[in-house]
């Protein structure tokens, strides 16, 4: 049963970083056609477009991130861990994720504090930026359980990255 949820929500999570930062690079596209029309028909104007640019740069990145952290490929350098016999590979795979660990934990702590304290509007759209800080520990706080299932199962002996787009392994 719990597996069950945990995988629904684990693919839940892939098609939203999928979707997501499709959703961003296509919007992304688009304004850049509009900004190119814009300056070859000049009786038009954007405005807010470098306002709506940088929101969607900031949720593209860290959706980018997350996707690439959830199916263990972000940090990862197999040449090395071929390399090394068994035993130390299984000590470089709970190092390494315990370095993810920290760093999603550095992300989502440091990233709510930014969110926080920051209390920014947008100059001329008038929207909080809060929209676009969200970014940062919304996607280490997802970094963070990622992490902590990788650590679990680097723990218990078995490749953490072998699965590559699980949650629960």
């Amino acid at each position: 049963m719990i597996t069950s949820v945990m995988s629904a929500v684990d693919r839940a999570v892939g098609a939203i970083c999928k979707w997501g930062v499709i959703g961003c690079l296509l919007v992304l596209f688009f304004l850049l056609l509009l900004a190119v029309i814009v300056r070859l028909v000049p009786v038009l104007s954007i405005s807010g477009y470098d306002e709506v640019v940088e929101w969607l740069f900031a949720w593209l990145t860290f959706l980018g991130a997350l996707a690439l952290w959830r199916e263990g490929s972000l940090y990862r350098v197999v040449l090395i861990e071929l390399a090394l016999p068994a035993p130390l590979r299984r000590i470089l795979a709970v190092a390494i994720q315990l370095l993810m660990l920290a760093f999603a934990l550095i992300v989502t702590i440091k990233g709510y504090e930014f969110l926080r304290d920051a209390g920014e509007t947008t100059p001329f759209l008038g929207i909080d930026k809060s929209y676009w800080y969200a970014a940062l520990p919304v996607t280490g706080a997802i970094m963070t359980l990622y992490s902590i299932a990788g650590l679990w199962r680097a723990a218990r002996g078995s490749d953490p990255l072998a699965t590559g787009g699980t949650i629960i392994g």
